[in-house]
């Protein structure tokens, strides 16, 4: 695996289109699988659902208010069913090949051929979605950076997305978690974007702490969050969309912190 040993320390050095040769492709092998948008009636199902729960509403009003409310119901309506059927309509082209050394992502009019060995880093892209039972942070997709600095998407929101994140993850992280455990071991210290980590503690750029003195650390849906003293209200929390390698990061938290509550932050992903 030719991925940067340690992309965790080090800062990295700063579409084509459809018609390219078959041959481009050679680099990344095999495929594996390939993966497309869920079924649109699907996807669309919340937007509808919030849609008619609003004519619902208004149809509920009209007794009393008149049918003006319509007037103020149908503009809010529409507003609100386009909002949220934008993401779905516009992934309805997007595909995503796996191959055995690497990841094409492909709409009506692009094709974005990335290479796992030409990767240093992986970032998440989290879409936090709030409800009566509290946040959950969905994995829209993963950011995957190159050694020459350039960015590139990979959608998780597809069938099979999961599968997805799996395979990213699996090449360009999970070869790296071993030295990562092994250099903590002998005393480095592990730079993650802004956040530092060594074998005695953690540190943003104004804070700081020691493992000894966290009472817990708790893994939630899309953050790290982090008490001293009690186990009621967090001292810090960290996104995990905040920083690279995000699995390797849990990870080493979660073997150096004293106490440790997971709440499957990462999903199969982790896997």
């Amino acid at each position: 695996m030719a991925v940067d040993s340690a992309p965790y320390r080090l800062v990295a050095e700063k579409g084509e289109p459809p018609r390219d040769p078959p041959d481009a492709l050679s680099p990344l092998g095999p495929l594996r699988s390939s993966h497309g948008p869920a079924a649109l009636r699907r996807t669309l199902a919340p937007a509808i659902a919030v849609v008619a729960l609003l004519v619902l509403v208004g149809a509920a009003l009209a007794p009393s208010v008149g049918l003006v409310v319509f007037a103020v119901i149908f503009p809010f309506a529409l507003v609100t069913f386009a909002l949220l059927a934008w993401s779905p309509i516009r992934m309805r082209h997007i595909r995503v090949a796996l191959h055995a050394n690497g990841v094409v992502v492909s709409t009506s009019k692009t094709r974005d051929v990335i290479a796992f060995d030409h990767l240093d880093e992986v970032w998440m892209v989290l879409d936090p979605v709030r409800s009566p039972l509290g946040t959950i942070a969905l994995i829209r997709a993963l950011r995957v950076v190159g050694r020459d600095g350039i960015s590139h998407r990979i959608p998780t929101n597809v069938t099979g997305g999961v599968e997805v994140g799996q395979w990213v993850i699996r090449h360009c992280s999970n070869p790296l978690r071993a030295d990562a455990t092994r250099a903590l071991r002998e005393g480095e210290t592990l730079k993650f974007g802004k956040v530092e980590l060594d074998r005695d503690g953690i540190r943003g750029r104004s804070w700081a702490t020691r493992w000894s003195d966290l009472s817990l650390v708790r893994c939630a849906p899309g953050r790290i969050t982090f008490f001293r003293g009690q186990k009621i209200i967090p001292w810090r929390s960290i996104r995990l969309d905040r920083v690279p390698h995000p699995t390797i990061f849990a990870k080493l938290v979660t073997e150096c912190a004293p106490k440790v509550e997971v709440d499957d932050p990462l999903g199969a992903l982790a896997k």
